[in-house]
């Protein structure tokens, strides 16, 4: 549900923002007075792979799942995005204009966004949102990158210990069948190295 964005919603997004590169109110201000915020219930999609997505997102509370899902209907968890925090950026999940991906909050998450051809001509403008733009990009794609040597090099136990480090408590928060497809696991596994 669409909500009208606070100054809260604001300052949270440009303290995301900074934790990136430095970024002023002056640098951001075009992307700050087009930001719209939205919160969702728990179960409810922000994103549905095949929609249309042309924004870029920051969780400023709750807990959202990004997930792709194949013609039988089985899902795999690709990540879990904390609040606060950035959604990955747009570019790294659409494809002509549309998603890629499932996100859909886990439990009651507030998100505010704005239009990712706004950032880009701000990018254009703006040399600290560029370098703010490629940080973000780069930290995704680092991220990506991480993952797959995980999957590929580590035994499970050492990708949940890696998982427990980088978000704790989630293993509270989260249905356990979730961080299994997540670490790539099956739930039996999951249970048996916890």
């Amino acid at each position: 549900m669409l909500s009208s964005t606070t100054d809260a919603d604001r300052r949270a997004v440009l303290r995301i923002a900074a934790g990136f590169a430095p970024v002023t109110d002056a640098d951001f201000a075009p992307l700050l007075q087009a930001l719209e915020g939205r919160d969702l219930a728990a179960g409810e999609a922000l994103l549905h792979a095949g929609q249309a997505d042309a924004r870029e997102f920051f969780v400023l509370s709750g807990l959202v799942r990004l997930s792709v899902g194949d013609a039988q209907g089985r899902e795999v968890t690709l990540g879990f995005c904390a609040g606060p925090c950035v959604l990955p950026p747009s570019i790294t999940r659409t494809r002509d204009g549309h998603s890629r991906i499932d996100a859909t909050a886990l439990e009651p998450s507030r998100v505010a966004g704005f239009d990712a051809a706004l950032l880009t001509a701000t990018m254009l403008r703006h040399p600290a949102v560029q370098r703010w733009g490629d940080a973000v990009l780069r930290g995704e794609l680092l991220r990506k990158a991480d993952r797959e040597w995980q999957l590929a090099a580590l035994p499970a136990a050492e990708r949940l210990a890696l998982l427990r480090e980088a978000m704790p408590g989630l293993e509270q928060r989260v249905a356990h069948r979730l961080i299994a497809s997540y670490l790539g696991v099956t739930p039996v596994t999951l249970s048996r190295l916890r």
